[in-house]
């Protein structure tokens, strides 16, 4: 079974302590002094302070400022560059533009904007926004397991409002939003928190996802961002090193992608949907994103910077109702418990909500038929990679006829039908051991030296990949075994492996190739 360490946590702990020791650099480099001059010269001058500590979040960290002589509170709110692997001005335009849009068409309450400024100049003061300061209480896992039965009815109804609110706003394709012509379009490609990791990883999402779109840099097909969806977490699956961390457990895992893949477009995937509709979804909406009043009643929605225009079968329910992790509803048992509860509950205020204010039941129909098979474990592990191998194992798989034998049996039986399979899957393994006692060393070091990365760094990226890959290669000078299990599996001759293995090494240094790895 991988690791998941949350949607917010690097897979890669290498990469993560060196962003994080960035993001903690670039964050020492902000001058407090400059941010209140930067209020006030937004604010007509007026002399402001600090009237609590500043905020620091995954991608931004926030100062709050109180203007004397109105009383006026701001957020000054800043992007961590080092956490972004894609455009910062991106990330703020569609944001912002997402923010005004449903301000405008619906009573959704989000903070004003007073004012937000882009560049491509990296000094931290350079992109910014300044909101208006929302008080009241963020949502919390603790909190909600104290709600009496009025709090539950009135937090159910604030977010069904939400909602059904956002399903209603519909657009022809697939991506984030830009204003252009006096109006709001699909104009930016699709961004999520899963793509951010995986570009600050390095595993090359963007090019994958470039491969999919049209002349105008846009997606007009559900299934075809399905499949594009599936190429880049298998890509994400291959490249990552520590996709695979235990010895053993690579052909478990690789046939866990392949039994992930054939359920999404043999099962789950609603081919009559392709056209649309597209709907916009916020992208982060969890509790530590929505601020309550004492009554429990939702008064603002923050942090819309991962909102896109998806598919209606990526439009998911709050799972966090439950306070259980993707992770642990990835059991076809706690799932199928939270349908019956939980969602149950909720689809209820949805139903009722949606026939009062539109007269249908749109959005609570269409939940109450996605849910079935998995259906809001597939889409959410389809955006979040690091979960198909849970959904795989704890529901996919015990969905499967029993008449196909126990997991062992078929994973033996997978990786003998193909020659590369088990090859693969060794060396995912090796991959996984190189990185763990990568990361060990790195740990040691940052306990006993009190050092940055640099002697790590030099073993990332292309380098670590090129030479870690060569030396498992037969004609290797290095003194590496031969991956023995391989050949013993399967039965495979040297000379098959050496070509399967030359078809990986093709791939990972170029992944365009046309040697890719068939699961």
């Amino acid at each position: 079974m991988s690791i998941s360490r949350g949607p917010r946590a690097l897979k890669d702990e290498i990469v993560e302590k060196r962003v994080h020791d960035a993001r903690d650099r670039f964050i020492a480099s902000i001058s407090e002094a400059q941010v209140l001059r930067l209020a006030s010269s937004h604010h007509g001058g007026d002399e402001c302070s600090f009237f609590q500590e500043r905020a620091r979040g995954s991608y931004n960290i926030c100062y709050f400022v109180q203007f004397r002589a109105t009383g006026d509170r701001w957020v000054v709110r800043i992007p961590l560059r080092p956490c972004l692997g894609t455009s910062v001005r991106d990330k703020v335009e569609s944001e912002v533009n997402a923010m005004i849009l449903v301000a405008s068409r619906t009573n959704i309450p989000v903070p004003k904007i007073h004012v937000h400024v882009t560049s491509d100049d990296p000094s931290p003061l350079s992109t910014f926004i300044i909101l208006e300061y929302i008080g009241g209480e963020k949502l919390s896992y603790t909190r909600m397991r104290q709600l009496t039965a009025i709090e539950k009815e009135v937090l159910y109804s604030s977010l069904a409002d939400i909602y059904i609110q956002l399903r209603r706003l519909e657009f022809p394709s697939i991506g984030r939003l830009v204003h252009r012509h006096g109006d709001f379009h699909v104009g930016l490609k699709t961004s999520s928190i899963d793509f951010n990791m995986q570009q600050l990883e390095g595993l090359g999402t963007s090019s994958i996802q470039d491969g999919f779109l049209g002349h105008q840099g846009t997606l007009a097909s559900a299934n075809k961002y399905v499949d594009m969806l599936l190429d880049i977490t298998y890509n994400a699956f291959l490249r990552c090193r520590s996709s695979v961390v235990e010895r053993g457990m690579g052909g478990q895992d690789l046939y866990h992608q392949h039994i992930f893949r054939n359920h999404v477009r043999e099962r789950w995937i609603d081919t009559t949907l392709d056209q649309g509709p597209f709907v916009l979804a916020h992208g982060d909406l969890e509790p530590f994103n929505l601020i309550v009043d004492d009554s429990m009643a939702v008064i603002s929605v923050l942090d819309w910077e991962w909102s896109r225009v998806v598919p209606v079968q990526f439009f998911n329910p709050p799972w966090w109702l439950c306070g259980l992790s993707t992770t642990r509803l990835a059991s076809k048992a706690v799932y199928d418990g939270y349908l019956a509860t939980f969602l149950h509950d909720f689809l209820q205020v949805v139903r009722a909500r949606e026939q009062q204010r539109f007269g249908n039941e749109r959005l609570a129909d269409e939940w109450h038929k996605s849910r079935d098979g998995g259906g809001f474990l597939i889409s959410n592990a389809l955006e979040n990679w690091t979960d198909i191998d849970w959904v795989a194992s704890g529901y996919v798989a015990r969905s499967l006829s029993p008449g196909q034998g126990h997991l062992s049996a078929r994973v033996a039986a997978y990786l003998k039908q193909d020659l590369l399979r088990a090859f693969v899957a060794d060396v995912k393994e090796r991959d996984g051991l190189a990185y763990c006692d990568e990361l060990n060393r790195l740990v040691q070091e940052t306990e006993s030296e009190e050092q940055a990365l640099a002697p790590v760094e030099e073993l990332t990226t292309s380098k670590w990949i090129f030479t870690s890959l060569f030396t498992r290669l037969p004609w290797s000078t290095r003194a590496i075994p031969w991956p023995t299990r391989a050949i013993s599996v399967t039965g495979l001759s040297k000379a098959a492996v050496i070509f399967a293995a030359t078809s990986l090494l093709i791939w990972r240094l170029m992944p365009d190739s046309l040697f890719r790895p068939r699961i």
